[in-house]
């Protein structure tokens, strides 16, 4: 949907995605290393243009670039699903090497909890994804759940691990992302980020 919200904290900056981020995002969506965990994919372009094109459409969906200081793109993130102040964040793919994932989430939460006034967000992870599970379990999100069967990639069905925080527990999320966010931006600058 379109939207003005830009937020930047620990080196790394959310921004609405625009058309101009298309061919980006599908390199990103492709890559076999990133997209192992990600759900089924039409990989004709043409296709992939339309459903960003309906995105701009469609309401209680905001998608962001995450991008570096420098105004260089490394990933997406985001929130959608939105009804009853509940939403789904997720299509957080980074590219490899960048450590944004904690500044990432850190900005997407307060994003849903501090500008969109949403009381929890949820996300689904794929089990066999063990490094983004233990992420999400290390910053206190807390498991609600399995689905399974609940992701098809490729024809093969998966279970997925549900995830949810509250806007009551997001200070300790946000207190548990802090050190670790700080310390990748300082990892960002040595870098040239």
């Amino acid at each position: 949907m379109n939207h003005t919200i830009t937020v930047e904290r620990f080196g790394i900056r959310l921004r609405p995605v625009t058309m101009d981020d298309a061919d980006f995002i599908y390199e990103l969506r492709r890559s076999p290393e990133l997209s192992k965990y990600i759900g089924e994919f039409d990989s004709r372009y043409s296709v992939h243009r339309l459903w960003l094109e309906q995105y701009f459409h469609r309401e209680g969906d905001y998608y962001f670039c995450i991008e570096l200081l420098s105004g260089k793109a490394v990933g997406t993130i985001a929130i959608y699903d939105i009804a009853e102040k509940k939403g789904n964040w997720g299509r957080w793919i980074i590219s490899p090497d960048i450590p944004a994932a904690p500044a990432s989430v850190w900005l997407v939460f307060h994003v849903a909890f501090d500008i969109l006034g949403l009381s929890s967000v949820y996300s689904n992870t794929v089990m066999d994804n063990a490094s983004v599970v233990s992420f999400h379990d290390n910053c206190g999100l807390p498991r609600t759940g399995i689905e399974h069967g609940g992701l098809t990639i490729k024809g093969v069905s998966y279970d997925t691990v549900l995830h949810s925080a509250t806007k009551e527990n997001w200070p300790s999320i946000q207190e548990k992302l802090e050190k670790p966010a700080a310390l990748a931006e300082r990892l960002l600058q040595e870098d040239g980020g």
